[in-house]
């Protein structure tokens, strides 16, 4: 049963993102959104088989829906990723194929976007390998005996996820949209993800025993050495 819920997951996640670039361009004949759309699905869907096979739990969190007692402002921090990802999906094929107020991206530029969006992909499931606990929402798991996790790549950032969705982001600009699709981006991200990780890390320092001292030894948010 978990198989079939993670796959039917996995092909409406897919079909969701694709209809948010391919509608706005009203055109199926985009061979780059293409291209995109087959490397999402293709690496989402082998990092959950592998994921299904070695760490089900970690499937299991990220299938959990939001409890009833969701705080108010974890419910808008989630609306506000949610409407990032619209914001920075929807931009690039608006820009290209029809406001073009900014000139598309090519060459090196282009290329490292696959680059950087495929990478993003391997942090967010990697984040899940490492972290069983990594559900949609701020929630300290009592019944799962939470704990802090600080392998992999949470000893190199504290939100690896969140690490991989920006990457995401900014790959998937740089490969499909312009300039300003990639401006758009980053700015709703930001603010999306700063009020976010406000809200997680108040939750995590003050209710999950030994955080604060993972967050004095791991320094970076979402960057190594650098944020």
């Amino acid at each position: 049963m978990l198989w079939i819920k993670t796959f039917i997951g996995v092909l409406f996640q897919a079909l969701l993102l694709a209809t948010l670039v391919y509608l706005p361009a009203w055109t199926l004949y985009w061979t780059d959104a293409l291209i995109w759309a087959v490397t999402y699905y293709s690496i989402v869907s082998v990092g959950c088989i592998y994921l299904l096979l070695t760490k089900p739990a970690s499937i299991e969190a990220r299938l959990n829906l939001p409890s009833e007692n969701q705080p108010q402002e974890d419910k808008f921090a989630t609306t506000l990723m949610f409407m990032a990802l619209g914001i920075g999906l929807i931009s690039c094929p608006l820009d290209v194929f029809h406001l073009q107020l900014t000139p598309i991206f090519t060459g090196v530029l282009k290329i490292s976007g696959l680059l950087i969006l495929i990478i993003g992909l391997f942090f967010i499931i990697a984040s899940m390998d490492a972290n069983e606990f990594a559900e949609t929402t701020v929630n300290i798991q009592e019944e799962r005996g939470q704990r802090v996790i600080d392998s992999g790549v949470y000893s190199l950032v504290r939100h690896p996820m969140y690490t991989g969705f920006l990457l995401f982001l900014v790959g998937t600009s740089l490969w499909l949209g312009t300039y300003l699709s990639l401006i758009l981006s980053i700015l709703s991200i930001a603010i999306a993800l700063t009020f976010r990780i406000t809200i997680e890390e108040k939750t995590l320092i003050n209710e999950l025993e030994g955080y604060k001292e993972y967050s004095e030894r791991v320094k970076a948010r979402l960057i190594p050495f650098i944020l």
